[in-house]
């Protein structure tokens, strides 16, 4: 009994050393388990992504990521190049390798890093697109020559692309042409803009199927915007036509310009100002009424061309045909005699009468609307003194077709002052009211006034939005805007400090032009909606 107690006893102390040690092995096995469970690099790399040039640009805060993709680049698909500290990277039950695993990410994704020890730490991967890029338009012209005029056209290829595909399905085109300069003070500019009138019609980035087009510099507008926002309150009012017209980066001869507007040429077509204008042949009757192009600018300086017996500083409204440019005698007689006879009905003691009075011969509508624009934009050129449209349809009216022309607009030119305290620099005041012929006495018609006060509370909801365009588009431009501002060899040496003729004030920044060009806008549609309201 004593052996069988000693040996009973003597196995239970082993089996109690081999249990220690058993636990005591186990609890330094759990020891050596790590608990580190941490995402240490994401992002998406061009690699193993075909729709990226460069690695994505990623933040992180906490455990949120936020990866920023081209706008061109599909969420789906995409492969994320990630490095971890742990056992495992999984999404939900399905484990993530880095440069292999695809997902799509356009809801945002958890991915669950799993440490050694079973616990985790989850990090949410958000993908978002970044602004398009302005689109690129290339010039090349034959053997490099360069531009020297407005008359002499240069063979050129020009290629243009949507790179980011925001206009197009993203293929280029190329095509053969002809380019020369443009524009009256304009041409006399560093940043110069072109005339570009292709071989073959084509559409360049979702515009109309043409051959002429325009590359304007607005080198004088800080913001490179005034045009395009005067086109979308054109387009607000629903002129008869505005020109499209697309920022782009231009590219003459393979140095780079800077951010110009690519822009639909002025011109009667199908897809543009659809008109049916006069044949050589229509010379008498019903078919010499029209259709008329004309241009008003104070350059003077079409072949066939006229001046009004009064409405311009003692010389007459400066009349030039547009289309066509070379009017048969009697056509040119028939649009001379019409609008002096318009001019003088207006000046008349019976200008108001319904019946025989200017209504006979001005479309009122279409006066109206080409006032709310020029009036909001308090544009130098909009009082009747330079690009000014007009335009004579069979059997109709003089109208107001389309704008042109907004660069020293929006408060962008504060030289000019004239009788009655009108400037062209603040965003309260009459302008186009007080100086412009025609509507000086078109505002002493109550008829006129109330169709005006009428058409403007109908257009002030969506005049309230053009702020917030203006701030979009200057948005989609602040990286392209950096490199037109930069100096060269990177940029295009344009500078943002530079005092131009226009204006003396120097803002300092893009973001400062942008922000004045908002409050102008902003405080103009205040001053104009309390005032026209007022009449």
């Amino acid at each position: 009994m004593k052996y069988l107690k000693y040996h009973t006893a003597s196995g239970l102390f082993l089996y109690f050393i081999l249990f220690s040690f058993f636990i005591s092995c186990s609890d330094n096995r759990t020891e050596e388990l790590s608990s580190i469970s941490q995402l240490d690099s994401f992002t998406f790399h061009p690699k193993f992504n075909k729709d990226l040039e460069d690695a994505a640009l990623v933040t992180r805060s906490g455990t949120d990521i936020t990866v920023l993709i081209p706008y061109s680049a599909s969420f789906d698909g995409l492969i994320a190049t990630f490095t971890y500290s742990g056992a495992s990277v999984k999404i939900g039950d399905v484990e993530q390798i880095s440069d292999v695993t695809k997902n799509d990410f356009n809801e945002p994704v958890v991915y669950s890093v799993i440490a050694e020890d079973g616990t985790k730490t989850d990090y949410t991967v958000t993908v978002i697109k970044n602004l398009p890029r302005i689109p690129r338009v290339y010039v090349n012209t034959a053997g490099g020559a360069p531009i020297l005029d407005k008359e002499n056209y240069v063979n050129s290829t020009v290629r243009v692309e949507d790179i980011d595909k925001y206009y197009t399905d993203g293929d280029p085109v190329i095509t053969t042409a002809g380019i020369r300069g443009r524009g009256n003070s304009t041409w006399g500019m560093d940043k110069k803009p072109y005339r570009v009138k292709l071989d073959n019609k084509v559409s360049l980035l979702g515009m109309s199927n043409d051959k002429d087009w325009a590359l304007l510099a607005n080198h004088t507008d800080k913001t490179l915007l005034r045009n395009i926002t005067a086109f979308e309150i054109a387009k607000i009012a629903e002129m008869s036509w505005t020109p499209a017209s697309i920022s782009v980066d231009f590219y003459l001869n393979g140095t780079y310009q800077g951010v110009y507007a690519l822009t639909e040429h002025v011109k009667v077509s199908k897809e543009r100002l659809d008109m049916e204008l006069v044949k050589p042949t229509d010379n008498l009757g019903e078919a010499l009424t029209g259709d008329y192009l004309l241009e008003l600018d104070f350059h003077f300086d079409e072949p066939s061309r006229f001046r009004t017996d009064r409405g311009y500083p003692d010389k007459g409204l400066p009349i030039m045909f547009k289309d066509p440019d070379e009017p048969t005698s009697a056509q040119f007689e028939y649009v001379k005699d019409y609008f002096n006879t318009a001019e003088r009905v207006l000046y008349s003691d019976n200008f108001k009468d319904p019946e025989n009075g200017y209504r006979k011969y001005i479309d009122v509508e279409s006066f109206i609307k080409y006032y709310i624009v020029q009036e909001l934009a308090k544009n130098v050129d909009g009082n009747m003194r330079g690009s000014c449209y007009m335009a004579i349809r069979r059997n109709g009216k003089i109208e107001m077709p389309l704008v042109w022309d907004f660069d020293i607009a929006f408060g962008n030119a504060d030289h000019i002052t004239w009788e009655q305290g009108a400037t062209s620099a603040g965003p309260d005041g009459w302008f186009i009211k007080t100086q412009s012929p025609w509507f000086d006495q078109l505002f002493k018609d109550p008829y006129f006034v109330a169709e005006l006060k009428k058409r403007w509370n109908e257009l002030k909801p969506g005049l309230d939005e053009i702020p917030g365009f203006i701030r979009d588009h200057a948005l989609a431009l602040q990286d392209a805007q950096k490199k037109n501002f930069s100096p060269k060899p990177g940029g295009a040496g344009w500078s943002i400090t530079k005092p131009e003729w226009n204006t003396k004030i120097i803002r300092g920044s893009y973001a400062a032009e942008v922000n004045f060009f908002v409050d102008f806008v902003e405080k103009r549609l205040q001053w104009l909606d309390t005032n026209i309201n007022g009449l």
